[in-house]
């Protein structure tokens, strides 16, 4: 009783807070599996005019509830299946590619392709890997997706040992549809933020077993990196900057302040366009860029700019999957990489990366195999000609 009140009170709380959509949802040949990332995904749908399903409590379908009532089972499957129904769909997609409900979809709709792309670097604790390695083979047994397209063949063989289906390593649509910019600003250090909002509220979080501070997690190692490359951009005439995670100028004025406290008062600079996708300019006018552990330094590398990676949480909380490349096992220091938190081997890698000419940079980067991390598909060819198979040619928009 306890439970079934539990749910009750969940399923309430979802509607009530969810705007209500009082209109069926239209057929499309494209079904959007959760709004998010949508806008690079219309990049490429949008002559089909795909439909959304939302499930993320921001809109609920109320037709669509009243025929999921009668539907037996799990009542979000019944409320994903008659949407699905309803829409008629030849393809889901989403760019969610850790969502374990969407693993269930082909099995429950075999003549509908799935696929999903993936939109992060992964690790094992708190995320995906975790969850995948805890759920039993009967269940395991239920979860298809057509095509799962990944950053890297690495990440990919990591899915194929719980998900059936076709792996093919296509990189970072967001970083593929960028186009490169040829416009760098020599003696520029880029530091890639990883700061998010409400970060300063948090208290901590666990990984596995153990829990950590929010400061064992984020300020301790990234205060470490930024304050060592203060001093090698003063000792080096170069100058720092910072490629925020965010740009609206409220939230942009809390980033700053973090930083401006790390970095003992003094004003940080930021480097970012006003554009869409401006992460990417930003990085393609950098000399150089920085990245603890984030995606956007595996797609800086990707496009060809030269980068430091500098996950040193993985030594200093114990945590392997934080390490460079995981799920490959590299050796803590390389060239351009160091999981040690050591400045003075963050000012070898600098060194290195501001000597290092394009052709040996190239080189090195191919001796590491750091394809099997980051593929580097422009313009999505891989994607659009899944597309073409499944769908056709795209159809000429009527409105």
């Amino acid at each position: 009783m306890f439970f079934l009140i539990k749910n009750l009170w969940r399923y309430l709380s979802y509607f009530s807070r969810a705007k209500k959509v009082w209109t069926w949802p239209r057929q499309s040949e494209v079904l959007i599996y959760d709004e998010g990332n949508s806008e690079i995904l219309l990049e490429y749908l949008n002559p089909w005019d795909p439909e959304v399903l939302h499930v993320r409590n921001e809109k609920i379908n109320i037709w669509i509830i009243l025929k999921a009532i009668f539907k037996k089972g799990n009542w979000a499957n019944a409320y994903i299946d008659c949407f699905i129904e309803q829409v008629r769909p030849r393809l889901v997609i989403t760019t969610i590619d850790n969502n374990t409900t969407f693993y269930k979809i082909s099995k429950r709709h075999p003549n509908i392709k799935t696929l999903f792309l993936q939109n992060g670097t992964r690790t094992y604790y708190s995320d995906i890997f975790e969850i995948l390695e805890k759920i039993n083979s009967d269940t395991l047994s239920a979860f298809y997706v057509d095509y799962m397209l990944t950053f890297g063949s690495a990440v990919g063989e990591r899915y194929s040992r719980y998900l059936k289906g076709s792996v093919l390593p296509t990189g970072s649509i967001k970083n593929n549809f960028a186009q490169k910019r040829n416009s760098t600003q020599p003696g520029v250090i880029a530091f890639i933020s990883i700061w998010r909002l409400g970060f300063d509220g948090r208290s901590g979080a666990f990984y596995g077993d153990n829990f950590f501070s929010y400061e064992d997690i984020w300020t301790r190692p990234t205060t470490l990196v930024i304050q060592c490359l203060m001093h090698y951009a003063r000792e080096n005439d170069k100058r720092l900057m910072i490629i925020p995670r965010c740009s609206t100028p409220e939230i942009l004025k809390k980033e700053k302040d973090y930083y401006r406290k790390m970095m003992g008062g003094i004003e940080p600079k930021f480097l970012a366009a006003p554009e869409s996708y401006s992460s990417y300019q930003a990085v393609d006018s950098a000399e150089i860029v920085v990245s603890t552990d984030s995606t956007l330094g595996y797609e800086s590398i990707a496009r060809g700019k030269k980068t430091a990676i500098l996950p040193i949480r993985s030594i200093l909380l114990g945590l392997p999957d934080k390490a460079y490349g995981w799920p490959v096992d590299y050796q803590n220091e390389g060239p351009f990489w160091t999981n040690k938190p050591d400045s003075d081997i963050f000012i070898r890698i600098l060194d290195y990366l501001f000597e290092v000419s394009d052709e040996q940079w190239k080189k090195d980067i191919e001796s590491t195999n750091f394809t099997s991390l980051m593929e580097y598909d422009p313009g999505n060819t891989i994607f659009q000609s899944i597309l073409e198979k499944e769908l056709g040619p795209p159809p000429t928009l009527t409105h």
